[in-house]
């Protein structure tokens, strides 16, 4: 069997990989193909890791391209419902990519072993991002890192969170953008999308009545814009 060249990573995994410590324990759970912990594996990123999937077709892909890159001695796969079937040694570094953010809540409530030792989630979410984020600050995860990425004329966020002790500090506006700064033209994006959001969401609370719960929102929508439009400047 001939070397297969190794695969470029999407944008929105690319940012996930950026976010991992070296030569850590990865557990990269809902890992579809397995593309992120064969591209850390091949670039000598991680001692070790496990390719978990609720699902067992694939599960069988991710096995597939794992034995196709060779890299069968660091990655292994396992079929788990989230975080139940892995254990706290395999997983130092724990990536969640592309589920939602409800999903990602469950998987964690489900295993409190998360905020032991150092461990850092690495989380993607693709919907309920805001009650993502109260959530994480609820439980005495900080926000570390949070970064915004554009892929296919969609814009993710990623976050990267770690277990502290002491109570998170949160503001007005951490459960709509995190730890997102306006240095980057794609974390602007993010923050510009939102506005167009809630900007919507305003709207329906005018109509509905509620126009003191629609001024909150029109003070928040003018922090974020203002925000994104200093970014912007600089």
């Amino acid at each position: 069997m001939g070397l297969h060249p190794l695969f470029t990573l999407g944008g929105r995994l690319q940012l996930c990989a950026s976010m991992v410590r070296d030569q850590t324990a990865l557990a990269d759970v809902g890992t579809d193909h397995a593309y992120l912990p064969i591209w850390l594996a091949k670039q000598g990123r991680i001692s070790k890791a496990v390719a978990s999937d609720v699902r067992p077709g694939p599960l069988q892909t991710a096995r597939v391209n794992i034995i196709r890159y060779r890299v069968q001695d660091i990655v292994t796969t396992r079929l788990s419902d989230g975080l139940k079937a892995i254990l706290p040694n395999e997983a130092e570094d724990i990536v969640m990519a592309g589920m939602g953010g409800e999903l990602i809540k469950q998987i964690l409530s489900a295993a409190p072993w998360v905020k032991e030792g150092q461990r850092r989630l690495i989380l993607q979410p693709m919907t309920s991002i805001l009650p993502l984020r109260c959530f994480l600050s609820e439980q005495g995860f900080a926000i570390l890192r949070e970064q915004a990425v554009m892929e296919e004329n969609h814009v993710y966020t990623v976050i990267l969170a770690q277990y502290q002790p002491q109570e998170v500090a949160t503001g007005e506006l951490y459960p709509y953008i995190g730890k997102l700064d306006a240095k980057t033209a794609d974390n602007r994006e993010y923050m510009y999308r939102l506005v167009a959001g809630l900007e919507k969401k305003t709207r329906g609370l005018c109509l509905s009545g509620k126009n003191k719960d629609a001024d909150e929102l029109i003070e928040i929508i003018r922090q974020i814009r203002e925000i994104a439009d200093k970014g912007e400047q600089q």
